[in-house]
């Protein structure tokens, strides 16, 4: 009995700190009057896309869904910058900026659970939009 209910309390919280993608943007209007960029093109935002999940040594377990809003990959790898960068440009795109400017992005690795070999993993992509 003592184990299933170990058992379940991990499988519980694994759900609980599951993988998560979101998307912040600073639009045009909190920026000031100050420009993304020296050239002619417009400011249209300022993106900040991240995105973190579950893996055990390199196998992803639950990550966030970086192709559907609000959702859960299981077992799909999409905690890098190629997905997140792609997350970050398409909203971009969808807001009418024509270029991403000033892109950076960062990655970080935990290990949270040594006796099962389980790392949070989390990618950040910022990047200005602009038209």
């Amino acid at each position: 009995m003592d184990r299933k209910i170990v058992a379940f309390c991990l499988i519980a919280s694994l759900f609980v700190v599951s993988g998560c993608a979101s998307v912040q943007i600073a639009p045009r209007e909190s920026l000031n009057n100050q420009k993304l960029t020296s050239g002619p093109e417009q400011n249209i935002a300022h993106i900040n896309a991240q995105n973190w999940g579950l893996y055990c040594f390199s196998i992803p377990l639950l990550t966030g869904d970086t192709e559907k809003k609000d959702t859960i990959a299981v077992m799909k790898d999409t905690v890098n910058v190629k997905s997140v960068a792609d997350l970050a440009t398409r909203k971009s795109r969808e807001l009418g900026a024509t270029k991403s400017l000033d892109m950076v992005s960062s990655t970080n690795s935990v290990w949270i659970m040594p006796l099962f070999v389980i790392f949070y993993r989390s990618v950040e992509v910022s990047t200005n939009a602009v038209q």
